[in-house]
């Protein structure tokens, strides 16, 4: 808001030297100009009552973001020191997660918040909290009542300092305010009375400048407690990481590094042996692209038409695969924050996707497919289900056909995965199942007691998803790809998964 001053001291010698010369004529009759002392001392009482209000109100939000960085440190600590308590391990994961929060606060997340933005590291590791402690519901029922109601109190918490982390006066507010101090400083060096001196004037308008600017600097320091005049330290963090850490077992390796960004363990144990890791994500199961290996002959424990695509680009590379399962709806954010090199899972290539990675050329076209019981009646549209109900994989592209094209009176449901989907169509719950199509070939190819009703052309293309920043990467999917096609890798994985009538690009 250093504009702002700026803007008063040049009101200040455009009224001096520019309009003043301009209004000689207006002082005859009984205009004698303005006096300005029935001008500063009304102004300069303003000016102390707004900026002690304005301290006043800055305090109280330091103090309050202040105790929520310091709950947010105790809930992660408490939950820390629980999960340690569950039996078999249990908790472990948690623990890990805790000690990577912790760091991404301090070493990214405050950081980001001074340049008004969140951590999508800190985001993650919140998201695994979330995702961790339902698995440990069936602990000692005191130890995950703690942890439980941590958890929540964390959230809280953290929901609390992002919200004071935001400007609370709106742009207009300020603004108008900026106007209110220019036109008040041009009136006053324009129509000031006519016997004032110059250097007088000037020196007056000035200092009036500066204590109005400078209040509107303040106000504007003082509402941003993580990068304004008084600015919120992690310190409460820092302390909370440091003895989390002191507790952990010689040896304990981190999913993170030091600055609390996510990294995969089985890569880091591959580079310290001299290896060089691909690590994907892949939401596993979905046949047939991604699926447990039960034989255990595939080099990653996994196999699939992705799968084993992704071995070929990290054979080519002289890499070796790392495969970590991931929800489809985390796959991207999984990508962003470095949790694998790249997400190769059927993810379709849409305009809102490539605002948040990159892609690499297109390996496979498909479509959508809408599944149904084999007693189901005719049904060629969604509008000919009965009763209306249809299931979709949340965050795919299946999901936004259905909505983009939902019938009147048509209920959506979403579930977490393609094996939900099914599950839901087989007991009834749904009527109907929306999905990609080579996914629904091959699942009704095995269950006779479901059928493929009708398919719909999406000119969908499955790419591979890096993050955006990670050149090197693209650049070895990229020639991986290119071999596959050239050397028929690509066209044998059609055959082989997907049949002679896949189509492919």
């Amino acid at each position: 808001m250093l504009w702002a001053l700026i803007a008063a001291i040049v009101a200040v010698f455009v009224g001096v030297f520019v309009l003043r010369p301009r209004v000689a004529g207006l002082y005859k009759g009984d205009f004698q100009g303005v006096k300005t002392e029935a001008v500063v001392g009304p102004i300069v009482t303003l000016a102390v009552f707004l900026t002690a209000f304005v301290v006043a109100q800055a305090t109280l939000t330091f103090q309050r973001t202040n105790q929520a960085v310091s709950q947010e440190a105790a809930s992660v600590e408490l939950l820390y020191e629980n999960a340690g308590l569950l039996p078999d391990g249990a908790g472990d994961e948690l623990q890990a997660s805790a000690i990577c929060y912790a760091r991404s606060i301090s070493n990214l997340e405050f950081p980001a918040l001074a340049e008004g933005r969140t951590s999508p590291e800190t985001e993650w590791w919140a998201g695994q909290f979330n995702a961790q402690v339902p698995e440990v519901l069936d602990g000692p029922g005191s130890v995950v009542g703690q942890i439980v109601s941590l958890n929540r109190q964390q959230t809280e918490a953290r929901a609390s300092r992002l919200f004071d982390a935001q400007p609370n006066l709106p742009v207009l507010t300020l603004t108008m305010l900026v106007i209110a101090i220019v036109g008040v400083l041009t009136v006053i060096t324009t129509l000031a009375v006519p016997d004032m001196r110059r250097r007088v004037l000037i020196s007056l308008a000035l200092l009036l400048a500066v204590l109005l600017g400078g209040t509107l600097f303040l106000i504007e320091q003082l509402e941003e407690p993580f990068n304004g005049v008084i600015r919120v330290q992690p310190t409460a963090v820092v302390n909370a990481q440091a003895r989390m850490e002191s507790r952990l077992p010689d040896g304990e390796v981190l999913p993170c590094d030091d600055q609390g960004s996510p990294v995969n363990p089985e890569a880091q144990a591959l580079a310290a042996r001299g290896e060089t890791p691909l690590v994907i994500c892949s939401d596993v199961p979905f046949p047939p692209f991604a699926s447990e290996d039960a034989t255990s002959s595939s080099p990653s424990g996994y196999t699939g038409f992705d799968i084993d695509l992704a071995q070929s680009i990290a054979n080519s590379s002289d890499r070796t695969l790392v495969v970590v399962d991931e929800p489809f709806d985390q796959i991207l954010d999984a990508v962003r924050v470095g949790v694998c090199d790249a997400a190769v899972s059927a993810v379709t290539i849409t305009p809102e996707r490539a605002e948040q990675v990159d892609f690499s050329q297109p390996y496979l076209e498909v479509g959508q497919s809408l599944v149904v019981r084999s007693e189901q009646g005719t049904v060629a549209s969604l509008a000919d289900l009965s009763p209306r109900t249809v299931g979709v994989q949340a965050g795919t592209t299946g999901e936004r056909f259905v909505e983009a094209n939902r019938p009147a009176g048509l209920r959506i449901l979403d579930y977490p995965s393609t094996e939900d989907q099914f599950a839901a169509l087989r007991s009834g719950q749904v009527t109907g199942i929306v999905l990609d199509s080579p996914v629904a070939d091959v699942a009704v190819a095995d269950d006779p007691g479901l059928r493929v009703a009708v398919g719909f052309d999406t000119d969908e293309q499955y790419g591979i998803a890096v993050a955006r920043d990670n050149a090197e990467t693209l650049a070895v999917i990229e020639r991986g790809l290119e071999q596959a096609r050239a050397d028929g890798t690509l066209d044998g994985l059609r055959q082989r998964y997907l049949g002679p009538a896949a189509n492919g690009s």
